[in-house]
Formats: C-alpha cells, structure tokens, sequence
C-alpha cells in the first residue's frame, strides 16, 4: 500500500517537474537570444517555451485546486475554469509558435493565422469540458489532438527538408517531435478510452503509461530544446563559413579570374555553374532574382554603344552594393543579372530590389544634358535548397515583371 501510495505522489509530481524543465529550458533560450537575433524561428521557438511554461504553471495550480487531497481544493467553478482556460489557450499557443518556428526555418514562411485562432480556441475548449471535477491529466483528452497534429506537423516539415539541408540537429529535431506526438497520441488513446470505460483503460501497463506521462514529455521536451539549440549552432557555423568563402573568393581572385566578368567585376555565369561562393546559399532556403536591362537598344542608338556599356557597368555596381551580405550578384548575360539570396522570401526579395532600383542614382553622360536610367524587368522564383536552385533560376526567367 506504501509503494502504491509512493508511486502516486511521484506521478502527481510530474506536472511540476516538466514546469521546472521547461523553465530550465525557457532560461537557456532567453540566454542564446543575442545569438538568435537574426534566426526568427529560433524566436519562434522560444516563445513557444515561454508559453508552454506559462501553459503549465496554470496547470499545476489547476491540478491543486482540484485536488481532493490538496490543502487547496477549490470549490470556486469560476477558479478552477479560469486555470483550465489558461492551460488550454497557452498549450495551444505553444504549439502554434512551434509550428511557426518549423515553418519559417524551412521556408521562411511566417502565416500566423493560426497563432491567432490558438487563444480562442483554448478558451472554447475550457467552456466545452467540466474543469471542476476532471484532472489535470485528463484534459489531455481536449488538448491531445492539437499537440499530436501540431507536433506531427513540424516533424514532418523538418523531415523532409532537401538533403542538402538536412543535418544533425534538423534530423534530431524532427525525431524528437516524432516521439512527443506519439506519446501524445497514445495518452489521447488512453483518455478516450477511459471515458468510454473500455477494458484498455485497467491494464497495469497503460494505467503506468498515463501515470508517468507527464515525466516522458518533460524527457521529450528536453531532448527537443537541445535539437532546436543545435540547429542553432549548426547555422552560426554555416555564416562563419560563408564569410570564409567570401574572403576565400576575393583572396582568389587571381586563380578564378576565369570565373569572373571582366566589364563589371561580378561572378559570371560559369562561377554559378561551379557553385562559386554559393555554399551558404545552397543549405539555405531563398530567393533567386533575376534583372534585365530593357532599354538597352533605345539608350545605344540615342548616346552609342561605349556610354550604354558604362550604363550597365553602374546598373551592375547598383546591384552589387545594395544587396546584402551574404547576397551573390552574378552577370549571367549581356544585359541580364542574377541574385541570389538566401534566406529572403519572394517578397522581400522583392521590396529590396524595388528599394534599389528605384532609389539608385542616374547615369550621367558626358554631353548629355539629362542623366539617364536603366529601365529594368524584375523577375523573382523560391527555391528549398540547393537541388532547385538551378530550376528557380529558370522558373524566375519565366516569370518576369516591370521593376
């Protein structure tokens, strides 16, 4: 009787152990943010914990004030709810931001509608539940859905990054948030089937299964923080080792000057082809841009073909200052530019070449009253790694647009 009793107050310990681990968790994250200020998932990620943290402080003064052998039962119906709605609304946002974060480390897309919906929808469930006589532990039942989905889901979009992004970490975190959903999964199983008082709700090994559920998930979320803190690291190693393969391209220069245009002293088409400076790139999402010069042949017979070369010489000069600085510029034809940029979607891509265009200075030509500007089309395609960079090259040549 002793050992059952033991047993039960360990289990009934759990809620407040994965608060304490995920505080330790949320403490570390708060600790790498100067890392992290330019990683906007592993911001994302880090108010998941925070929320999470918060989710479960609601949940363990829930599980006391419903306690029956808790000193502070509650018979409040107005108390108990507001913790329930609490626990639920900020899991739900929890997992929302976890989904954000997994959205934008693959693809840079940050949809937030369902961050939005996620309160709501916790409070919904805190109304459609008895949050005056059901334990903490059951109202699993409510939320496990939603985590089995949520952590399911961006399990599945870091499983099935391209092979030139995948790593370590990413790989690390995808199993991690496999394994939560599963023991997600299999405490729903159990709930339901406690609620329909199915013979699988008396076995000895599920009732230890949702007994100890709490400390698996804790285990769970531990490892995951350490995969999401690689991935991290694994990403500061990448900006090191582009910024080495930048002074590694200009320190060689002399020994690649077969990859180099010699009008406009940008990369050409052949150092694309053998992926000059591109590693950064290549394990990374982004955008390629794709700039022509369309008034050309207007501006050559107008002022002649050594002041439209010049032009092109300056609109190049344009292109090479104002990107960033992991941005390549390549010419990849007479009157035609590619840029690569990594980790930038289509649409700041786009607002930052508009930026430049618009705001570069004219040319000006000797004799000429009137500076001139190069009249340009702007074409932009997303690419996933370094196996469709090649294909968003030509997808951007189809795609083309006025700047």
């Amino acid at each position: 009787m002793n050992s059952v009793s033991s047993n039960l107050i360990i289990a009934s310990l759990g809620p407040f152990a994965e608060l304490v681990g995920v505080g330790a968790l949320v403490a570390l994250f708060t600790l790498l943010r100067g890392q992290a200020d330019r990683r906007p998932y592993f911001k994302a990620w880090e108010e998941s914990w925070v929320m999470l943290a918060v989710a479960m402080t609601s949940g363990v003064i829930y599980q006391r004030l419903t306690d029956p052998s808790s000193v502070l039962l509650s018979n409040s119906h107005a108390t108990t709810w507001l913790f329930a709605a609490g626990y639920f609304a900020f899991k739900l946002l929890a997992f929302a931001q976890l989904i954000v974060g997994a959205r934008v480390y693959v693809n840079g897309v940050r949809d937030r509608w369902f961050f939005l919906a996620a309160a709501p929808t916790g409070i919904v469930l805190s109304l459609a539940m008895d949050t005056t006589n059901t334990q903490l532990g059951h109202l699993g039942l409510a939320i496990g859905p939603f985590a089995v989905a949520a952590y399911a889901y961006a399990a599945l979009r870091l499983a099935t990054l391209p092979p030139s992004r995948r790593s370590l970490g990413s790989r690390l975190a995808a199993f991690g948030l496999v394994a939560i959903a599963a023991l997600w999964a299999g405490l729903t199983v159990f709930y339901a089937a406690a609620l329909q008082h199915l013979p699988l709700a008396d076995s000895r090994w599920w009732v230890r299964f949702e007994r100890y559920g709490f400390f698996a998930d804790l285990l769970l979320q531990l490892a995951l923080g350490y995969a999401m803190v690689r991935v991290l690291f694994e990403d500061g190693r990448r900006d090191a080792a582009d910024t080495q393969a930048h002074l590694n391209v200009m320190h060689d220069r002399s020994l690649l000057a077969d990859f180099y245009d010699d009008y406009t002293g940008l990369l050409n088409r052949k150092a694309f082809d053998h992926a000059v400076g591109l590693d950064f790139a290549m394990a990374s999402f982004g955008s390629v841009v794709r700039v022509r010069v369309t008034n050309v042949d207007a501006l050559t017979a107008a002022h002649g073909e050594k002041n439209t070369q010049a032009l092109v010489s300056h609109f190049a000069g344009v292109l090479s200052s104002g990107t960033r600085s992991h941005d390549w510029v390549f010419r990849w034809a007479p009157t035609e530019f590619v840029v690569v940029m990594p980790r930038a979607v289509p649409s700041v891509a786009q607002a930052r070449m508009n930026y430049l265009l618009h705001r570069a200075a004219p040319f000006a030509i000797a004799g000429v009253r009137d500076s001139v500007r190069a009249e340009s089309a702007v074409s932009i395609a997303p690419y996933t790694g370094a196996e469709d960079l090649a294909a968003a090259v030509e997808r951007a040549a189809r795609e083309g647009a006025p700047a």
